[in-house]
């Protein structure tokens, strides 16, 4: 596994080179009046290329442009990212390190945010690890939640149809959540410092963590992770935010499941297309 020097030379070296490759690509735009320049990702010169080309590298260079050697170790973490969903978890698994959890939420610690900009801030990502008593109490949370308020929530149409929904919920406490290790709830804080910013950019901060653990959950192929965004009704209720013990006005964004893989050496074989980004 790379340092984290090495992570961070990695990620300086990318930035240091998307900002030459976009200098380079500059003059092929022009700013019109009233407008914004923009910048077509399928334009700009591409410094990463597939897996196999990093591994066999062309080290010719252009004439009068010295080689530039790039160390592109995090890139792989990167795309490697995996989500893993139940039908792809062991079951009866052996008891999860905690210092791989532990690992995760470190990494989740240093995604973006607005940090030390003013005194006090905290990190806005609340992270509630949920060992195998509180996983059981959250679903029975959620039931009870949804046994009080189904009628007013409009999504049944008959009691027939809701407790149709609430057995099958049920039986995923023993059935689909049996297997899982830990659940770790993500939450919101709205106001994570003595200055209350966008709520967007809090949000945003707290997706970044969560992607960190994804990334870091790459390291460990005995892992099978995703975000869940629960059950929205009872994720978004007071009674979730008491549970959590959560501000009143945080918001629950679901939880990142942890379990361990049928399959540890499943390997993604997702191929993105720069005009995504179009």
């Amino acid at each position: 596994m790379p340092s984290q020097s090495t992570s961070l030379a990695a990620a300086a070296s990318t930035t240091v080179l998307l900002g030459l490759a976009w200098l380079m690509a500059h003059r092929n735009f022009r700013r019109e009046k009233g407008q914004a320049s923009t910048i077509d990702v399928n334009s700009l010169p591409s410094i990463v290329g597939s897996e196999s080309d990093s591994d066999n590298s062309d080290d010719s260079t252009s004439e009068g442009n010295p080689t530039l050697d790039l160390d592109l170790d995090v890139l792989p973490c990167i795309r490697n990212r995996r989500s893993i969903f139940p039908n792809g978890f062991k079951k009866n698994p052996p008891p999860l390190d905690e210092r791989i959890v532990r690992s995760l939420l470190d990494a989740a610690l240093y995604g973006p945010f607005h940090g030390k900009c003013f005194a006090g801030n905290r990190h806005p990502a609340k992270l509630v690890i949920l060992g195998t008593e509180s996983m059981v109490n959250m679903q029975l949370l959620t039931l009870e939640y949804y046994d009080a308020h189904w009628k007013d929530l409009g999504c049944w149409s008959s009691e027939e149809e809701y407790q149709s929904f609430r057995k099958s919920t049920e039986d995923e406490i023993t059935g689909r959540w049996g297997p899982v290790s830990y659940m770790i709830a993500v939450a919101m804080r709205r106001q994570s410092g003595p200055r209350r910013y966008p709520e967007w950019e809090e949000a945003a901060a707290v997706a970044c963590a969560v992607q960190n653990m994804y990334i870091q959950s790459t390291r460990f192929n005995q892992l099978a992770c995703y975000w869940s965004s629960w059950h929205d009704a009872a994720r978004d209720s007071v009674e979730m935010k008491i549970f959590l013990d959560m501000g009143d006005e945080d918001k629950c964004m679901g939880f990142f499941i942890m379990a361990q893989a049928k399959n540890p050496d499943f390997q993604v074989r997702r191929t993105r297309d720069p005009s995504l980004m179009d």
